[in-house]
């Protein structure tokens, strides 16, 4: 198969943060012996080179001055719940750009599928060249781009504009394909993939690196870790975690935690701790570059994720961290909420609580603190799923299987299923 694929977010660079689950996929699929070309927005930080990929990269430009190539690379949405000032002067920019660059590698690759990463901008742009060629048009949600279509009647507009256009649309999560099908597509086309991983995630990360680690952090030999890691973003609910982990740190004098990643609330979440009076057992590492993340799940003896949704309706679809952290042989503490039931099974590989519920969080993370037996037998379990079911082999074969689909035509409703697990 021949693809085209649209996203405005890619790494810039090698071990770059900035979605590398999107070059992850289409590296994996184009390993499977299909030809890929991908269109990315240009970045100001763009350091690719030819021999650090195997897709056919390309990227476009669209505004002048160079310096204000500001959208995409998380610096469209501030602390994941308002856009900022800039997004509405320069999107139409964007999306004029975008369309022209793509439209014309379209009529250059001539391929048989498209695949868009967000269903806004990419997928409205993608889908008006799928209009204009005829090509099929596959779109992947991922979470943000949902809560952009949200936010006003134009959005709206676009995003079904978009879903009409697509054949068929991938969903990490339950939570996102019910809220996308309020804005106005048709929830029939839509399939549950889930956001994934490497199966040989962490393999090769060595004892020693693990140890150089946790002497760098200052965690004491024979503490527990309890491991977070994201961006210091509301929708995290590392607000809620701090304070359930006042309440495991005041019972269990060998636990720490660690809360690694920078962003809006970095500083405010540092001073929360202090303030608890936790901050000695706060390890507070700030970002941390994409080749040592493997590291930080090693080093970690759970792995808590305490998403909310926030007022403003944002919400993590399914953060690429838990798979990472399930491929680590981790259990997982998290909130019953939008994708993270998808992969956490509530008394199978982890405990899953009401959000914002700091109470049964601290009850949770303290009984895993307690109870090495079952921390490693959830954290079999972790490792299990993602080996036999939800991993990048498994991901790039189903999304070939829509590309088959959508090249061979056909009914609107026969997507082919992704297995989960058992």
């Amino acid at each position: 198969m021949k693809v085209c694929a649209l996203t405005h977010t890619y790494p810039r660079f090698p071990d770059d943060i900035n979605a590398p689950f999107v070059e992850h996929l289409m590296e994996r699929i184009t390993s499977l012996g299909h030809e890929v070309s991908v269109l990315t927005a240009w970045d100001p930080a763009w350091n690719r080179t030819e021999g650090d990929h195997t897709v056919d990269l390309r990227t476009y430009r669209y505004i002048v001055p160079d310096r204000l190539h500001v959208l995409g690379y998380s610096r469209t949405i501030e602390g994941n719940i308002r856009f900022r000032p800039h997004v509405y002067a320069l999107s139409p920019f964007m999306f004029a750009a975008a369309y022209r660059a793509f439209l014309a590698l379209v009529k250059e690759k001539k391929p048989d599928v498209l695949h868009a990463h967000w269903i806004l901008p990419n997928g409205f742009i993608a889908g008006q060249v799928a209009r204009a060629t005829g090509i099929p048009l596959i779109i992947q949600l991922h979470g943000s781009d949902v809560f952009t279509a949200e936010k006003n009647a134009l959005f709206r507009m676009m995003a079904r504009s978009a879903a009409k256009n697509a054949r068929f649309i991938m969903s990490p999560s339950p939570d996102l394909t019910r809220r996308i099908g309020i804005v106005g597509a048709d929830t029939r086309k839509i399939g549950l993939v889930p956001n994934t991983v490497d199966r040989s995630f962490g393999a090769d990360v060595t004892t020693k690196q693990v140890d150089a680690l946790r002497r760098r952090l200052g965690i004491q030999p024979g503490a527990t870790v309890v491991l977070a890691i994201g961006r210091m973003v509301y929708v995290k609910g590392f607000t809620y975690l701090i304070d359930a982990f006042k309440a495991v740190a005041d019972t269990d004098t060998n636990a720490v935690l660690v809360l690694a990643g920078g962003g809006v609330q970095y500083d405010e979440l540092r001073a929360q701790a202090d303030r608890l009076g936790i901050g000695g057992r706060v390890i507070m590492p700030g970002p941390v570059m994409r080749d040592e993340v493997p590291v930080y799940f090693k080093a970690a003896d759970m792995f808590v994720i305490p998403s909310i949704r926030h007022e403003s309706g944002a919400v993590d679809g399914l953060p690429v961290v838990v798979p990472e952290a399930m491929a680590s042989g981790l259990p997982i503490v998290g909130s019953d909420l939008s994708g993270i039931p998808v992969l956490v099974r509530d008394g199978v590989n982890g405990i899953l609580v009401g959000e914002r519920d700091t109470d049964a969080l601290a009850k949770a993370i303290s009984r895993l603190v307690g109870d090495p037996v079952l921390r490693a037998e959830y954290g079999r379990r972790s490792r299990e799923v993602i080996d036999r079911y939800v991993n990048y082999d498994a991901v790039a074969a189903h999304c070939v299987r829509l590309y088959e689909a959508a090249h061979m035509g056909g009914g609107e409703t026969d997507m082919p299923l992704f297995t989960v697990g058992q």
